[in-house]
């Protein structure tokens, strides 16, 4: 397995807040709830096309594949749930940065 450096991680968390930046810009014109279920579609789907470009099948189940797939959104649903909520609270009436 390959060390992730800080600066993986600071390049993931900007990649990863620059799809967020543009569901929050689609959330005005088609509202929260279609834009969380566009984009979680979304990533099933281009998950789905890295793995299979990957040279994945035949190495790995199908079904395992998607078990990691799950565990790992799992995971980080997890951590976002408590922290969004969290920042939602102290927020009160202003949206969360």
């Amino acid at each position: 397995m390959t060390q992730q450096t800080a600066e993986d991680a600071k390049a993931f968390f900007e990649l990863a807040n620059r799809f967020v930046e543009q569901a929050n810009d689609l959330a005005d014109e088609h509202g929260r709830a279609r834009v969380a279920a566009a984009i979680l579609w979304a990533a099933s789907r281009y998950g789905a096309f890295a793995w299979a470009m990957s040279g994945a099948p035949g190495r790995q189940a199908r079904e395992e594949a998607l078990d990691l797939f799950a565990a790992q959104y799992r995971k980080m649903m997890a951590d976002n749930l408590g922290r969004i909520a969290d920042e939602v609270a102290a927020a009160g009436d202003r949206t969360p940065e």
